[in-house]
């Protein structure tokens, strides 16, 4: 029989497989269940605290509880405050530089003079080509 893989010590430490004949005449197949067996009872054991330890982190936790928050920082604020007036500023600047390329009495004119002629405005380059 061939040794057993990662895999299937994988599957028999979840209980997918059963060990065989080859676990039990094999002394390095063996030697690995043995080592795993060992390396479960470790890794369930429950870890030895003592009760001094627990009540000392209770009352850490309860005088915690009983202080005041203090979230105050003033580089939070000033972040923020930093941060809207250059919203302001960009939107302030965006709408006092522009201005209308055109004025409505130009582009009522441009549209009127697009509506009344007959020819479609992409026509135009085409004639270019054949002018002399």
């Amino acid at each position: 029989m061939k040794h057993w893989t990662e895999r299937d010590f994988t599957d028999w430490m979840y209980g997918l497989k059963e060990a065989d004949t080859h676990v039990a005449a094999c002394p390095e197949c063996g030697g690995e269940i043995e080592r795993l067996k060992l390396e479960r009872g470790r890794t369930i054991s429950l870890p030895e605290v003592s009760h001094e330890f627990l009540a000392a982190q209770r009352r850490s936790i309860y005088q915690r509880l009983g202080r005041p928050i203090h979230n105050w920082h003033p580089m939070r604020w000033g972040i923020s405050v930093a941060a809207l007036a250059v919203v302001v500023l960009s939107v302030t600047l965006h709408t006092w530089k522009s201005e209308p390329a055109i004025s409505d009495e130009q582009l009522f004119s441009d549209l009127a003079t697009m509506e009344q002629s007959n020819e479609p405005k992409a026509i135009a380059p085409v004639h270019k080509f054949f002018e002399e």
